[in-house]
């Protein structure tokens, strides 16, 4: 039963300085709730109310014209895609993992190949296999192959933290199967905290380079110096980057950052305040890098206004919602499933 059951929730009188009302999503039980913008002379806050748990306010812009600036353009919501869980296992232990792999909850197993073939089938649109770690699952190249098959039109990819790609052989071996492109998870040195992980990631854009296969490059951002080091990426490896995400922290998953940084912060840092694109939002912004598309965004739990390029999601109950939602709703699920009995020596 999917835990999106119950109404929307009804808010007490509101304060004088509201910018917007919305919906969103309560941060303890995933329930929709009314929400509202409430402008302050430090930002933009987003409050929700949920009947059921306490006030939540959360600080989501501190520069109040460029969020507003952006939340007044025209919006249109238009989703073709498919993020699909094939594991919540993972070969790394990320400070901040927003699928709580590795955590001591209760993770679900991995779903059999026949049930991700009939989720597949079912969706009219292009697949990205995620995880935890996509590439953890033995059977990665027969699940790629499958989803080809179905459709070859389609764009099939991976998301990947690059371990196993720093081996060339293995992508040949995704390339031969099928796959399109890879979303790499490649941030700065500074933020992975560990040089064994850094250069396997250079291994495996250097191995994506050579065999020409087009990479989506993430880089998740807790410091705004973080940024400066992906120039050298773009320039040394622009002809298979086709395309880069920025996200800053969230409070979210297995641990909060101690400093949040926002997208206006990002957005004036990189000297790129006249650069965007319309048909975004205060959560989305489209600039460019070295001549390639860019989107600086950050996660926000605000129904109406979800990334309009968002990806649908299937969480761990098999609910099929979109993206943000959906990380919000397996959060609340998988705390409340509890945790992993603990071992004692």
């Amino acid at each position: 039963m999917s835990i999106l059951a119950g109404s929307v929730t009804k808010v007490r009188k509101q304060p004088k300085n509201i910018y917007a009302e919305t919906i969103s999503l309560c941060p303890e039980c995933a329930k929709d709730c009314q929400a509202y913008y409430e402008e302050k002379d430090e930002g933009i806050y987003l409050n929700i109310e949920c009947s059921e748990h306490r006030l939540h306010s959360e600080k989501v812009e501190n520069d109040a014209q460029f969020f507003k600036q952006r939340y007044e353009q025209e919006y249109e919501k238009d989703c073709k895609h498919l993020a699909l869980p094939i594991t919540y296992r993972c070969n790394l232990r990320c400070k901040y993992c927003y699928t709580l792999s590795n955590s001591s909850l209760l993770l679900p197993e991995d779903r059999p190949i026949e049930k991700l073939t009939g989720m597949i089938k079912s969706f009219d649109g292009n697949v990205t296999l995620i995880g935890g770690e996509a590439t953890i699952r033995k059977d990665l190249l027969q699940i790629i192959r499958i989803a080809k098959g179905i459709d070859s039109k389609r764009k099939i990819s991976i998301a990947t933290n690059g371990q196993r790609l720093h081996d060339i052989n293995f992508v040949k071996e995704l390339k031969e199967s099928g796959l399109d492109f890879v979303f790499l998870s490649f941030d700065d040195i500074e933020y992975e905290g560990s040089q064994i992980i850094h250069q396997n990631k250079i291994e495996a854009l250097s191995n994506c380079y050579k065999l020409r296969m087009p990479v989506w490059l993430q880089r998740t951002i807790d410091k705004l110096p973080q940024l400066d080091s992906i120039f050298e990426l773009l320039e040394a490896y622009k002809r298979v980057i086709f395309n880069v995400t920025i996200r800053t922290v969230k409070p979210f998953g297995m641990l909060y950052p101690k400093h949040e940084i926002f997208v206006s912060s990002i957005i004036k840092y990189l000297k790129k305040e006249n650069d965007y694109r319309k048909g975004g939002s205060p959560f989305n912004n489209y600039i460019t890098l070295k001549g390639k598309n860019v989107k600086v965004c950050s996660w926000i739990n605000d129904v109406k206004r979800i990334d309009p390029i968002d990806s649908n999601y299937i969480i761990s109950d098999d609910t099929l919602t979109p993206f943000h939602r959906g990380m919000k709703m397996d959060e609340v699920l998988l705390k409340r499933r509890g945790s992993k009995p603990q071992l004692i020596s």
